[in-house]
């Protein structure tokens, strides 16, 4: 399969795949970064369609998660504006305003990830602080990052854990697993560019934690170019979903000049890696998989990282050809 070819196959079986809350906001996201916005619109209208009462978007068969609404916020905003749908705009506040004063929250004031507990998940830090600065609410956005990663920062391998239960005081899920890592590695970064410039300081803070994951994340790549599912543990199975999400972000940070270079040849393995994993039915295996994410197979999230990962590598190299036009141009 070629390049282009490999990218329709990945689409399409992305939107052939049953889909939860979190799962349709990421394939919205993917449609958004890849400039799909005629599916996009779609796909959007039946976020807002399936909004709750009580605010949050995408509400598939009353799901539990409080948080999953935020992975839909950033394409309902951008149709909202694009065809000028004050209904969805409309819809985004709402979702807001129950983040801002009726979700659920540990005494701290971090916002619980799931009703009716206290769980803290690496999840929530993908777009819950992002959706919340886009929106405004700057303080309130670096405030509940800075929550997600002090629960679940694990001082010794500077990596985080998956689940912490602020009732128990004990890890629900005391493992440092790459998509949850990945999780928090693409949500700081998506934070860090969110931040307007008046935020100076908290800008240079996260974008110090993002730099460092980032940084601890790549001396787990394997010989392979590959990461574990479980960062640290060379038992567990090689996971598709994180490779892409460390080179979607190296590619994205690079091309915005927040990371020098030299980490291109890092991204250029791990990508040539993860393209043996496509299917010729365009499914991207060995990705840990839906539904309860413990076992090798498929999931939406790794088709979505797929996409995201070719557009922002695609960008990279239009800008290269670009640059390179301009200075033969000039000579």
């Amino acid at each position: 399969m070629n390049e282009n070819s490999v990218v329709l196959k990945v689409k399409k079986a992305m939107l052939c795949m049953t889909r939860q809350c979190w799962e349709q906001g990421i394939t919205g996201q993917a449609l958004l970064e890849t400039g799909d916005y005629e599916r996009l619109s779609l796909l959007v209208r039946d976020m807002v369609l399936r909004q709750s009462e009580d605010g949050r978007i995408c509400n598939v068969e009353n799901t539990p998660a409080v948080t999953d609404s935020t992975f839909c916020v950033l394409p309902v905003l951008e149709i909202g504006s694009r065809e000028k749908q004050d209904r969805y705009i409309e819809a985004v506040e709402k979702n807001m305003e129950y983040l801002l004063h009726h979700a659920p929250r540990t005494p701290d004031g971090v916002i619980c990830h799931m009703l009716g507990t206290q769980e803290i998940w690496a999840d929530s830090a993908a777009f819950t602080p992002a959706a919340l600065a886009r929106t405004g609410h700057y303080r309130e956005a670096y405030d509940q990052m800075k929550g997600y990663l002090k629960k679940l920062y694990n001082k010794e391998k500077k990596l985080y854990y998956h689940i912490w239960c602020e009732d128990t005081g004990e890890y629900r899920r005391k493992v440092l697993w790459g998509i949850g890592n990945g999780w928090i590695l693409t949500g700081l970064y998506r934070l860090y560019r969110e931040l307007p410039d008046s935020c100076r300081e908290e800008k240079q803070e996260i974008y110090r934690d993002f730099k460092e994951l980032l940084d601890e994340m790549l001396r787990y790549e394997n010989q392979n170019h590959l990461f574990h599912d479980i960062l640290d543990r060379p038992d567990s199975f090689e996971e598709t979903e994180v490779s892409e999400m460390v080179a979607y972000t190296i590619y994205r940070a690079v091309r915005e000049e927040n990371l020098p270079i030299e980490y291109l040849d890092r991204a250029e393995q791990i990508r040539q890696a993860v393209l043996d994993k496509v299917s010729e039915q365009g499914l991207l295996m060995d990705c840990a998989s839906s539904p309860d994410f413990l076992h090798p197979g498929t999931s939406v999230e790794g088709q979505a990282h797929f996409l995201m990962m070719e557009q922002a590598r695609s960008l990279i190299l239009e800008q290269t050809r670009i640059l390179v036009t301009e200075k033969i141009c000039q000579t």
